[in-house]
């Protein structure tokens, strides 16, 4: 996922990672995240909220979110193989270019 915001960024892609912290260790993850040389942000689910939100039962989820914040796609557990991301981001980047059109 790192090699792909990398290459993505620029062009005004974003990842958001939501770490369930009421199903993992917050101390762990963000470890995880430093030896991983993580950039993008890691956002902290403490109380379940935003999991009980967007309804995610299994973990991971990845949702595609368009440029109007409009859920995309959503993809269910992993790994998600890196040509399989970045395919879906390609996608979003050319619908959100056509509506700029």
């Amino acid at each position: 996922m790192e090699r792909v915001y990398r290459d993505f960024r620029s062009m005004g892609f974003e990842i958001l990672a939501v770490n369930a912290t009421s199903q993992d260790d917050q101390a762990k993850a963000m470890a995880y995240a430093q030896e991983q040389d993580l950039t993008f942000p890691i956002l902290l689910d403490t109380d379940g909220e935003i999991s009980n939100r967007y309804r995610v039962n299994s973990l991971p989820t990845s949702f595609f979110i368009n440029a109007q914040g409009v859920i995309h796609e959503v993809v269910i557990g992993g790994p998600m193989s890196e040509a399989l991301l970045r395919i879906r981001i390609q996608q979003l980047l050319e619908q959100a270019k056509q509506g700029e059109s």
